[in-house]
């Protein structure tokens, strides 16, 4: 699927159909956080999208971007998948063991959670399998294309 969006609330409805898409994975078996990798160039506007997830459920904190402390952790008010956004950025990561002090594996095995994580790539292996994939490309000031691959 291939999206152009030009604004903050096509922004926002977007979220929401990400959101919508993976409502009923619990229902359906789920047994691990749900995991959207966030891929793109520098202000392409993945920290905007998890703004855009954070808004739609209802997280009332100021999401910002996790680059110097590599993540974040919100609490989801009222929820009936997600107890907690976990906002991580993998581009200062340069080696696996960085990823033991966030609990990382704990945080991937709570089906309440959902793990966005900046900069997949550079996770390589470390990156679940059965995560989402959103590429995000700028193709003017104000429009960007997202794509994704599952």
């Amino acid at each position: 699927m291939e999206l152009l969006i030009h604004n903050q609330s096509e922004i926002d409805a977007y979220a929401e159909e990400v959101l919508r898409a993976h409502q009923g994975e619990r229902e359906l078996g789920g047994d691990k956080a749900t995991v959207i990798g966030l891929s793109g160039e520098l202000g392409a506007g993945k920290t905007t999208f998890v703004q855009a997830l954070a808004k739609v459920l209802r997280i009332t904190e100021h999401v910002t971007s996790p680059t110097f402390v590599i993540a974040r952790f919100y609490d989801v008010p009222a929820h009936p998948r997600f107890k907690k956004l976990v906002h991580i950025d993998a581009y200062r990561i340069e080696h696996e063991s960085e990823l033991r002090p966030l609990g990382y594996e704990s945080l991937l095995a709570d089906p309440g959670n959902l793990v966005v994580i900046e900069w997949p790539s550079l996770l390589g292996k470390n990156f679940p399998e059965y995560a989402d994939q959103i590429f995000i490309e700028v193709v003017d000031q104000t429009t960007r294309k997202f794509f994704t691959a599952s």
